[in-house]
């Protein structure tokens, strides 16, 4: 199992230190290799350089040795051709290392961008579902798209970092040993421009800022317009959509410009402020009597080498900056899904039994209540109808016997006990819902029948569609349950959809079956065939069924009327119909009576 990368904030979280310091932990390993492989490379790479001056100085001098100081052990001359095989096989050295760096750095860049979209994954699928529910459109995909992605190129910016910085230092340490002075004055003045370019670093992470937010709004509205694409067609408002979402674009694309204009101005400032402090190093060189030509070729060397370096890691702590929002967007968004995660250990529940509500109030905003001392009892193998005006705390009351959502006050009994003791893995296992409008993903039918589901073999598959009057229309099918359904089901019809979705239901074999308007959009045939295999359910399975089509509801043995969260009648269809004014007239008004 790979590790977890905990994005947290620091204090003091303007620093390079702590925006990077959540990778190390996940990939201290392969870091620690890098830095060992960088610092080796740098000094291959310094190593180099010096013997390029000493043998560039020797060749005008047409000297055929060189001196070299090696500090402590003295000093010793080398032949030219020995020196030159020297530089050779420091060049291979250093190529091998940067391969060996390249490979590890670009590993572990890919690990954290894996390990933090798992991650979020695993943190969104264990949050409860009024979290889940609450979420914009195509929040989640812009998360695990673009701002993982940013994760991903924090790390790459600092594993490169890493390697430039110790390139950086090597150079550094080898100009130390030339020209003590020289390159103390340097780095002091390297320090200086860092901070000289602390406050547009600061300018470009506000900036970056704004244009995530702007982005996921931007990804927001391309969702939504995804999702409603038929009605914006069908009611004329390309022009309106397409108007929304250009301000959209265009507040997207004006946010990253303007961070970009700062984020290129931090480089080309540095860029300039670095060869002034080059020019500053030889003036230096020159004030204290550096004039060797050797020792002022090796420090020139350097001194351009380093600059390379050091713009790179520069960039690096940019890309930190920049990807900053992204990073801090991401902690917030999986601290919020792990503190809101629901907790799935209980008593264990082979079978629902009896059901019942006692007194049960539910409100999503405090004091603005959307079911109201509601009490009812449901027996096992009962088929139970839920009829209501849109608004009156339907759906709400599914929510709740699914248990994806609690009771704000009162309970809700399962053979007595409150349904909050037992275990949520058992409750699912017992517990299926059909929705108001099927969803299918692009496989075969067989598959979306056992949508994800282990253990359950091609004879529970057939048993469920036959159950759910559906097996004959997938043996007419030239691959019969092979069948590939199409995106979002499209290959099917709306009833073998809806038919599909109940045999799904059905195949874990529940002992309570929430329906949703299974009917509200089918053909009559349709609605026959689903109401059929309803009845068939009675007796084996508790059923709750909402509907508005009320010839749905034919089969029920009781049914329960809702008004403004109230539950104003439950009983038998004919007392029922005797007993309570609305639902009379919606019988009237169905043309059923």
């Amino acid at each position: 199992m790979m590790p977890r990368i905990a994005l947290r904030r620091r204090s003091g979280g303007t620093s390079v230190l702590a925006l990077s310091a959540p990778f190390f932990s996940a990939q201290r390993s392969r870091l620690i290799r890098l830095s060992i492989i960088s610092v080796v490379a740098g000094f291959a790479e310094a190593g180099v350089l010096v013997l390029i001056a000493r043998i560039a100085f020797a060749l005008t001098s047409d000297k055929q040795q060189v001196s070299i100081s090696l500090g402590p052990l003295g000093t010793e001359s080398f032949d030219i051709e020995f020196l030159l095989a020297l530089a050779i096989a420091l060049v291979v050295v250093r190529i091998l290392l940067q391969a060996a760096s390249v490979v590890l750095g670009t590993r572990a860049t890919a690990a954290v961008g894996e390990i933090t979209r798992r991650n979020l994954l695993t943190a969104y699928l264990a949050t409860s579902w009024p979290l889940q529910a609450a979420q914009r459109d195509g929040r989640l995909q812009e998360l695990l798209t673009t701002y993982v992605s940013a994760v991903s190129n924090s790390f790459g910016a600092v594993s490169q970092g890493i390697i430039n910085g110790f390139n950086l230092t090597a150079l550094l340490v080898t100009a130390l040993w030339v020209s003590p002075l020289a390159s103390l004055g340097a780095a002091l003045a390297a320090l200086a421009i860092g901070l000289l370019l602390r406050p547009l670093r600061a300018a470009v992470r506000r900036r970056s800022s704004r244009a995530a937010s702007a982005g996921l709004d931007l990804a927001t509205g391309v969702t939504e317009l995804s999702a409603n694409l038929q009605e914006v067609r069908i009611f004329g408002v390309k022009q309106a959509v397409g108007e929304r979402l250009d301000v959209l674009n265009r507040n997207s694309a004006r946010q990253t410009l303007l961070t970009g204009y700062i984020a290129s101005s931090v480089g080309v400032i540095y860029q300039g402020l670095a060869l002034l402090l080059i020019v500053g190093a030889l003036g230096i060189s020159y004030a204290v009597g550096l004039t060797g030509l050797a020792s002022l070729g090796t420090i020139v060397l350097i001194a351009l080498r380093s600059l390379s370096y050091a713009q790179a890691v520069q960039g690096s702590i940019q890309v930190l900056y920049q990807s900053a929002p992204y990073v801090e967007a991401l902690e917030q968004e999986e601290a919020a899904y792990l503190g809101a995660a629901v907790q799935h250990g209980g008593r264990t529940l082979e079978r629902i039994g009896s059901l019942a509500f006692d007194r049960v109030d539910f409100e999503y905003e405090l004091g603005h209540p959307v079911l109201r001392d509601m009490s009812f009892a449901a027996h096992p193998g009962e088929i139970i109808g839920i009829v209501g005006p849109s608004g009156s705390g339907k759906s709400t009351l599914v929510q709740l016997l699914l248990r994806l959502r609690e009771p704000s006050a009162g309970k809700f009994l399962v053979d007595g006990v409150d349904a909050r003791e037992f275990a949520l893995d058992d409750w699912y296992r017992n517990v299926s819902f059909v929705p108001q409008e099927p969803r299918l993903f692009a496989g075969t039918i067989a598959e979306n029948i056992r949508f994800f589901r282990d253990g359950i073999d091609a004879a529970a598959v057939e048993r469920a569609a036959r159950l759910a009057n559906l097996h004959d229309d997938i043996v007419s099918q030239p691959q019969g349950y092979d069948t590939p359904v199409g995106e979002r089901g499209g290959q099917l019809s709306g009833g073998q959809r809806q038919r599909l979705c109940i045999a799904r239901a059905l195949v874990g074999e529940p002992s309570l079956i929430v329906l949703d308007e299974p009917t509200s959009s089918l053909d009559v045939r349709s609605e026959a065939l689903i109401r059929e295999t309803v009845g068939n359910l009675g007796g084996k399975t508790t059923v709750f069924i909402v509907a508005h089509r009320l010839s749905t509801l034919a089969v029920c043995d009781r049914i329960m009327a809702v008004l403004d969260g109230v539950l104003e009648g439950f009983d038998d269809p004919a007392t029922l119909e005797a007993t309570n004014p609305f639902y009379r007239e919606t019988l009237k008004l169905s043309g059923l009576r």
